[in-house]
């Protein structure tokens, strides 16, 4: 930092007061890395966010050149995602990868999602070495240039749980539901039953999550003019600290852009709004908060980008839409029944016929 030049070569999106800034914040996010008696070791920053600052990251609205300090965690305060900001490596970057990583494991007592941007090709390269991808992958509305390496895919200490996401089919899949949110809705926010269990239920299209084979949470969609509603979801407590909230946020998206959908519409709940804002969501100008059930709530909609080619509207194949919700790629079982013999065969071949005249 002391070589203006050189600080300005390597960081071209970021003045020295910017870094300045950024290392009064939190002084522990500078690291050297190399070998002891290394003249020019690489420098390593990243950003620890906060939650607020990890809701700006996914939406766009973080400002790289001159981040907001209020943004970053102080150091002891756990982050919500990491942000590999500025390197100052030249041609040491692939030397200083062992340590970057220990510096990656350091950083976060739980494993959160680990943020990048490729500026160069090589950096590019080496991103995907090291197991970026990108991040609309896990958030439809982050900018296109935004890398990230989610918590189950980051070298861990633990084994990380097996998440699964399956479409409600059943009465069985049902009595899931109810179990589970009354476990979290009746459970912890004393609402009351016919409150939770308000009668959309069996117009819905509803999801469960498991953790390795547990059903642990659930959200709701329903269907209007132009956009879907996502609406109660639920994971038990037990189980808050993996990211099957995402995935299923996520399911539900990609379930809703398939049926032709563009836009979602939802409450948050004040405090969760820097989680919906990781999806994209943005608060609907002009629209107050407003309470019920004794907690105060925000309307928030979320793009969920232009109509996918293979969207399900009219022209397509006729049996495509009686094939089972979501399994619109497969056969279903009145394509399938056309392979059986007719039914006007089987009913021959099982009738037996009684001849002659009935007044003999």
């Amino acid at each position: 930092m002391a070589q203006h030049k050189a600080a300005n070569t390597a960081f071209p999106l970021a003045s020295i007061d910017a870094v300045r800034a950024v290392w009064q914040r939190n002084p522990n996010v500078f690291w050297l890395v190399g070998a002891a008696d290394a003249p020019n070791p690489a420098l390593f920053v990243y950003l620890p966010l906060t939650a607020v600052g990890a809701s700006k990251l996914v939406s766009g609205e973080f400002d790289g050149r001159a981040p907001d300090p209020a943004l970053i965690a102080t150091p002891g305060e756990p982050p919500a995602a990491l942000y590999f900001w500025l390197t100052l490596a030249e041609h040491r970057m692939r030397k200083g990868l062992p340590g970057l990583a220990r510096c990656i494991a350091d950083a976060s007592p739980e494993p959160v999602p680990f943020f990048s941007r490729a500026m160069t090709d090589a950096s590019r390269t080496i991103s995907q070495g090291m197991g970026f991808i990108q991040a609309r992958e896990a958030y439809p509305n982050a900018p296109e240039w935004l890398l990230v390496i989610l918590p189950e895919g980051k070298p861990d200490r633990r084994t990380q749980p097996r998440l699964d996401v399956r479409m409600v089919r059943s009465f069985e899949d049902m009595a899931t539901i109810v179990a589970i949110r009354s476990a979290t809705y009746l459970a912890e926010q004393f609402c009351l039953y016919s409150e939770e269990f308000d009668g959309n239920d069996f117009c819905a299209t509803q999801f469960i999550g498991y953790v390795d084979g547990d059903p642990a949470g659930c959200i709701r969609m329903r269907y209007f003019g132009d956009f879907v509603k996502l609406e109660r979801l639920a994971v038990r407590r037990e189980y808050r600290h993996t990211r099957l909230a995402f995935r299923l946020v996520r399911e539900a998206a990609l379930l809703a852009r398939r049926k032709g959908f563009r836009l979602a519409y939802g409450h948050a709940r004040e405090d969760l709004v820097p989680f919906w804002r990781m999806f994209g969501g943005r608060e609907m100008e002009g629209r107050p908060a407003f309470r019920f059930a004794d907690i105060n709530y925000r309307e928030m909609t979320i793009d969920l980008g232009a109509m996918r080619n293979d969207a399900i509207r009219l022209g397509v194949d006729p049996l495509v839409s009686i094939r089972p919700e979501g399994d619109w790629d497969r056969a279903g079982p009145l394509e399938l029944s056309n392979l059986r013999p007719s039914r006007e065969q089987l009913i021959r071949k099982h009738t037996r016929t009684i001849r002659g005249n009935m007044n003999d």
